[in-house]
């Protein structure tokens, strides 16, 4: 195989570089705070973040594959904030994001069975709306942004967290 062009390498190198090196200005996420050593926060906050792309996606272009996945990422992360409240974690990503869902009812924010629909909506559809033949339809990025709020609004309520919520809505 050939080398890869060059304008690829360099970008690769920078943004190698970029995560390597310390922040050059204290210009961090609004409401992002690293220093925060409550990591349920920033969990949480970073699922806040999430959800606001997601509105800002769907209000001009109806980017919904992008829906789809972003509402997805901002479930894990609201799961991955109770986990944390409770001084626990989901687990290593490696294993799987949809452990997310079983860990949740092992730790009693969602039963079994909707764990288990969860993992089954996951598994089903996550891939599919960014690989299928055709594209993700409003209905499809409408009903998980829908979930995606709704499951972050049950994590901030039962952990004790939605003084920490920082949602438009």
């Amino acid at each position: 195989m050939s080398e890869d062009p060059k304008p690829l390498r360099n970008a690769l190198e920078r943004a190698s570089d970029a995560f390597d090196a310390p922040p050059e200005s204290l210009s961090f996420e609004p409401a992002l705070d690293p220093s925060d050593t409550e990591t349920a926060v920033v969990q949480l906050r970073t699922a806040c973040r999430l959800l606001s792309a997601c509105r800002s996606l769907r209000e001009p272009g109806g980017y919904h594959a992008s829906v789809v996945q972003l509402s997805f990422a901002a479930i894990e992360h609201s799961l991955e904030s109770y986990a944390r409240s409770r001084g626990e974690t989901i687990g290593n990503s490696r294993a799987g994001r949809a452990k997310a869902f079983g860990r949740a009812a092992e730790l009693g924010l969602v039963s079994e069975t909707t764990a288990q629909r969860l993992k089954r909506l996951h598994r089903e559809n996550r891939e599919v709306a960014r690989t299928r033949g055709t594209a993700a339809a409003a209905q499809h990025a409408t009903a998980m942004f829908d979930l995606a709020v709704t499951v972050h609004n049950h994590v901030a309520e039962t952990a004790a967290l939605s003084q920490e919520c920082s949602c438009d809505d």
